[in-house]
């Protein structure tokens, strides 16, 4: 829309060029003057300034003088019109802010791109914006007013293109996540991206559970059912209500204000070659359920005399207050 409006002000702006040319060829073939007189004669009759003539008018030079005034004054008249409508309606504040975003996106390392904005985007893009998670939004709904008022960086397109992609940041990005409106789509998005970088880490939602494979195919590296899920999800509050009502708190729940959280332990970390027992993160309020170790194998439910190395991922449950004290605690070290 906003593409449309400026082609309109382009135009307007090449036909007052074409009438300025055309005045002062005119000018200096009807009446013999110079070119800068010519020039002059016609910028002054376009604009209606009413500074007189320069030089005498022939019968010829003043029929083309009242020709000009027409043409000239209609076209400037009619490019102002265009320019104004362009910047009421807001599109000269958007032409600016997607240059900012693009030169935002342009200078993302290590981001992920979220392909689709519907209600399970959002969701996603709050928790990702939450935790303070580098991400840019494909969409092909033009976004810039609400990404005003939400300070998500948005790309506009079908997240299907190669160089939509890239205009994301595709090969720059550390991950990608895919929650459009069908599996087709989803599918073809994985591959597209996996083609553009085969290190990307891409989450793919999928509806249709003969469909995963399909996916694992394609590269994708997690395959999320939002159907079985939900459906679990509501069994479990029946059949278990108390283990719902756990996973719940772990995921966030404000109402409890406990969650589940990684921490990676550095080189050089305090609590790396320590064990649990002495690495004192129960007394700051930090309970390690797993320790993912850097080989990739799990450690569940680690007993208190398990040794934290560099590189291992703690699983940890705890609130946001504990993860902090914690946070606090390993950058002394």
């Amino acid at each position: 829309m906003g593409f449309n409006k400026l082609k309109y002000v382009y135009i307007g702006t090449a036909l007052i060029f074409l009438v300025a040319v055309t005045g002062t060829l005119g000018y200096m073939h009807i009446e013999h003057a110079s070119f800068l007189d010519s020039l002059y004669m016609t910028i002054i009759t376009m604009a209606t300034v009413g500074y007189g003539e320069i030089f005498p008018l022939s019968d010829a030079g003043k029929i083309f003088t009242v020709f000009l005034i027409i043409t000239g004054t209609g076209t400037v008249a009619y490019t102002a019109t265009q320019f104004i409508d362009y910047v009421v309606t807001g599109d000269l504040t958007n032409f600016f802010g997607r240059r900012k975003m693009n030169h935002i996106i342009d200078n993302m390392n290590s981001h992920y791109i979220l392909c689709g904005f519907g209600r399970m985007g959002r969701i996603i893009a709050g928790l990702l914006s939450e935790n303070k998670v580098p991400f840019v939004i494909v969409d092909p709904e033009e976004r810039m007013s609400e990404s005003a008022d939400e300070k998500y960086v948005f790309v506009t397109g079908d997240a299907t293109h190669e160089a939509v992609l890239k205009k994301a940041g595709v090969m720059r990005a550390k991950g990608l996540i895919t929650v459009v409106d069908t599996d087709v789509k989803n599918l073809y998005i994985v591959l597209t991206a996996k083609g553009l970088n085969k290190n990307l880490y891409i989450v793919a939602k999928v509806a249709q559970e003969e469909a995963a494979t399909k996916f694992e195919w394609a590269g994708a590296d997690k395959i999320v059912s939002p159907y079985t899920i939900g459906g679990q999800s509501i069994a479990y509050s029946i059949i278990k209500p108390y283990v719902s009502d756990f996973l719940s708190m772990a995921m966030g729940n404000q109402e409890y204000g406990i969650m589940v959280e990684e921490v990676v332990i550095q080189e050089g970390s305090v609590m790396e070659n320590v064990s649990i027992v002495d690495s004192n993160v129960r007394k700051i309020g930090i309970i390690i359920v797993a320790i993912r170790k850097s080989d990739g194998g799990f450690v569940y439910n680690p007993g208190p005399n398990e040794v934290i190395r560099a590189e291992d991922t703690l699983i940890a449950l705890g609130r946001k207050g504990d993860f902090e004290a914690l946070e606090k605690h390993l950058k002394r070290g």
